[in-house]
């Protein structure tokens, strides 16, 4: 099931997720970056913030600030934990 996220126009603030191994072992995310999208138009991108939160959870944040008034966003992180490259999805709601 999707996340969801709600946001009054003119609002700017973190999205953040939360990343664990799933098999208890450390890993680290070596890079990390979104994507902010009005149906298939990319509104804003830029690298995420990656907070190491121990040996295995890492939190990555975007700040982010959607444009459009009673508009659906999807906010895509794309990742990096050798040798995999991993994508998450996030839908934002702006009312």
């Amino acid at each position: 099931m999707q996340e969801t996220v709600y946001f009054e126009l003119g609002e700017k603030k973190y999205v953040c997720i939360s990343v664990t191994s799933t098999c208890s072992r450390p890993f680290d995310v070596t890079s990390a970056k979104y994507v902010l999208m009005k149906g298939k138009e990319t509104e804003a991108s830029g690298q995420c913030e990656i907070t190491k939160k121990n040996d295995t959870e890492t939190v990555l944040s975007a700040l982010i600030q959607p444009m459009a008034k009673n508009a659906t966003y999807t906010l895509e992180y794309n990742y990096e934990i050798p040798p995999e490259i991993l994508i998450h999805e996030v839908r934002v709601k702006v009312t």
